[in-house]
């Protein structure tokens, strides 16, 4: 901030300016990443039988939770379709959740086939989409 002739209102205007860069910092840092690091899988799935263990992992190849054998991220495949948001979750029902600093998520309606925008998202997983495309090309909406 620079100081004027009035160094008192400068004073407030510069603590106005700073409160509200604070604001906006803190608002991109409560946002989560909207990619799990378990969805970056760049191996195919081991699928022996027998297999003592069974895990899932996301198969990007395939584009869908894939069960692997012992060393998959995932105990479940819904685990895996929730983190990972394959075309399974356009069918689930919204998660409904609360938080303190929610945000904005994109959601498939199956009723109506698109893809909406809704400001009450807690986390990206599920169907809850970062971005109107990611949902449109998942869920293969118009």
């Amino acid at each position: 901030c620079v100081w004027r002739r009035r160094p008192r209102v400068d004073l407030e205007i510069c603590k106005a300016l700073l409160f509200l860069a604070l604001v906006a910092l803190a608002s991109a840092v409560l946002r989560p990443n909207p990619f799990d690091p378990r969805c970056q899988s760049s191996y195919p799935p081991l699928q022996n039988k027998p297999c003592p263990h069974k895990s899932f992992m996301y198969y990007a190849a395939k584009k869908k939770c894939v069960w692997t054998c012992g060393r998959g991220p995932f105990v479940s495949r819904n685990e895996c379709d929730r983190a990972c948001r394959t075309p399974a979750v356009c069918n689930w029902p919204r998660p409904f959740e609360t938080c303190v600093h929610p945000f904005y998520v994109y959601y498939f309606d199956k009723y109506s086939g698109r893809c909406l925008l809704d400001n009450r998202g807690c986390r990206y997983t599920g169907n809850n989409f970062p971005g109107v495309e990611e949902c449109r090309r998942t869920c293969k909406a118009g």
